[in-house]
């Protein structure tokens, strides 16, 4: 699955390090599991819109997240700051990160939803 397909609703809105027709193939696992998510059809596209962009809810949701999405993620190693262990006050998670943890907030979600997600 390629970034294409959800960029207009996960990384175009949500996400500050999308940047439109660079690495078109990469995609953040957040963002796969929203993906997935839709597609299994535990949740819609529009229910993603019910997120918005809260630095305060993901650190609310951030060892749930960590536990579930971020531990599979290919940037959580080399690219990921938001996780590093002292982040700057001024940086975002990536946009999957973000709508997960508004559809958590807003109980869209359960937290074990995200369990063996691809």
């Amino acid at each position: 699955m390629t970034k294409k397909e959800f960029k207009d609703y996960i990384c175009r809105p949500f996400c500050m390090f999308y940047k439109d027709g660079q690495k078109e193939g990469m995609a953040c696992q957040g963002a796969l599991v929203v993906e997935s998510l839709v597609n299994q059809r535990l949740i819609s596209k529009e229910q993603v819109y019910l997120s918005i962009k809260d630095y305060q809810l993901c650190l609310k949701h951030k060892d749930t997240l960590t536990r579930y999405v971020c531990r599979q993620c290919p940037f959580m190693k080399e690219d990921c700051d938001f996780q590093s262990t002292s982040p700057s006050d001024d940086l975002e998670p990536c946009g999957g990160y973000m709508v997960l943890a508004g559809l958590i907030e807003n109980r869209v979600i359960d937290p074990r939803d995200l369990d063996n997600q691809k």
